[in-house]
């Protein structure tokens, strides 16, 4: 009797050992992503080694140094890949990486008062260009979009050389601080900077939007709108209008409103967006090579695959893809914090939402776990993975330590 319960003990014992080998084995190797064969590798992701986690990324054409055919030093240019990222201790930082030099370095980011800024980092973006002495960078998460503009008596040209400056120096010096910052109306989980491709910057826009996941209290969102497919979504992306003017803090057009005192008047929000749930990133491109604008969506939670949302901008921005947010929700839209000079809710009644979801859809890449933010350049989109950091390597199917790019199409 004891042999056979020791043999029935062993059994179980073995039987469990090869159901979880198994699973290992099916859950790490047993995936494929076909659509992934579209994609090619970019940079290497920094910071991983630091235990870093990365979320957002945008990108930017600067200077640098580089040697001529006789030896000598000339300036050239490359484009720099910008990565926010959380600490699992101290304070979130901006990592920098050359196209052609390589990596960089980083800098901690300060609030406006000189303490340290811990935040998620969920997304970056800059409305910089080479030589413009007027773009903006700003950094969204939990709520709140901080700004940071260049001191332009500092000898920088503007924000984004002097990050890409800062990035390179010691300790004590790599600090960027946010120079203003204001509530985003939404949860602000993303960030995604336009170039329609004009020399105007007020042609150009910023896409603040926010990550909705059911059944989960702190990926809960205010907002309920039943779509004209008659789908309800809860997630939305705010768009603002870029300016130049040295004076705004933003580097966004502001509410002109006479009734708001000029101190509240906080960038307009001039079109809302209203997403599916889990969008991670966005990314709006004109599409050079392939006609017309294209919006990407970053779609991912936790360890299952990812996917890619890919739509014409077109058939989003179109009148009968919209309704307003008073008809939608029988309110006005109300800016947090916001009020008239005789101290009311400052609201509007007149801002239009436009719908995305599956029946708009083009084409969706299923892709490894994890995709976080995007940025483009021309027709190609870069993705941002966090599954290469320390925190998750260790889980996911595949360990992704480089950004990934694509040229959105149909099959």
């Amino acid at each position: 009797m004891k042999h056979k319960k020791l043999l029935i003990a062993g059994i179980t014992v073995f039987t469990v050992i090869v159901f979880l080998a198994t699973f290992i084995v099916i859950w790490l190797w047993g995936d494929d992503y076909p659509d992934f064969e579209d994609f090619t590798k970019s940079v290497a992701v920094p910071g991983l080694e630091d235990d870093a986690v990365p979320q957002g990324i945008t990108n930017y054409t600067g200077e640098y140094i580089a040697e001529n055919e006789n030896g000598e030093q000339v300036k050239a240019t490359q484009e720099y890949m910008i990565f926010s990222a959380y600490m699992k201790d101290g304070a979130s930082r901006l990592y920098v990486t050359g196209r052609t030099t390589g990596y960089v370095g980083y800098v901690t980011l300060e609030n406006e008062d000189g303490s340290e800024y811990t935040g998620h980092a969920g997304g970056v973006a800059t409305s910089c260009r080479q030589g413009d002495r007027y773009g903006t960078l700003w950094v969204v998460s939990d709520g709140t979009v901080y700004c940071a503009k260049t001191d332009y008596n500092s000898g920088y040209t503007n924000i984004a050389d002097e990050l890409i400056a800062r990035a390179a120096m010691k300790d004590g010096e790599n600090v960027i601080r946010f120079t203003a910052s204001f509530k985003a109306n939404n949860k602000a989980s993303f960030c995604y900077f336009y170039d329609d491709g004009t020399p105007s910057i007020t042609d150009d826009r910023l896409y603040v939007g926010e990550f909705y996941l059911d059944g989960y209290d702190e990926y809960q969102t205010d907002h309920k709108i039943t779509n004209r497919f008659g789908n309800e979504q809860h997630a939305l992306v705010y768009e603002y209008n870029c300016s130049n003017e040295t004076s705004n803090v933003y580097g966004l057009q502001k509410i002109s409103s006479s009734s708001v005192a000029d101190e509240n008047k906080v960038p307009r929000v001039q079109n809302i967006y209203s997403l599916p749930e889990k969008i991670q990133g966005f990314a709006r491109i004109t599409g050079v090579s392939t006609g017309g604008g294209k919006l990407v969506l970053s779609q991912s939670y936790a360890l299952s695959n990812s996917s890619l949302l890919y739509y014409n901008w077109e058939d989003i921005y179109t009148s009968s893809n919209r309704k307003t947010y008073a008809t939608l929700t029988g309110k006005n839209f109300a800016y947090e914090g916001v009020e008239t000079k005789s101290g009311v809710q400052y609201t509007e009644s007149t801002l239009n939402v436009y719908f995305t979801d599956n029946n708009l859809l083009q084409r969706e890449y299923s892709v490894p776990s994890m995709s976080e933010g995007l940025c483009a350049n021309g027709d190609r989109v870069y993705v941002l993975f966090e599954s290469g950091c320390y925190k998750y390597r260790l889980f996911v199917r595949q360990s992704l330590t480089e950004i990934f790019c694509f040229t959105p199409r149909k099959k």
